[in-house]
């Protein structure tokens, strides 16, 4: 009988206002007050693909 295991990854969210105040994005305060929406809660992974594809000119 073969057992099948699922891993689950759970990944933390924070709200803008936890983004704005942290070390990691101290030099991007404008760009998250700017990008992130204020009722939306974002994984970090999350946040750095939308400073991603803003640098790149892909944000509409």
């Amino acid at each position: 009988m073969t057992k099948n295991t699922v891993e689950e990854v759970k990944k933390d969210i924070f709200s803008k206002e936890s983004i704005l105040n942290s070390k990691k994005y101290l030099n991007q305060k404008d760009l998250i007050n700017t990008l992130l929406k204020d009722d939306k809660k974002y994984t970090l992974d999350e946040v750095d693909k939308i400073i991603e594809k803003f640098e790149k000119g892909e944000v509409k």
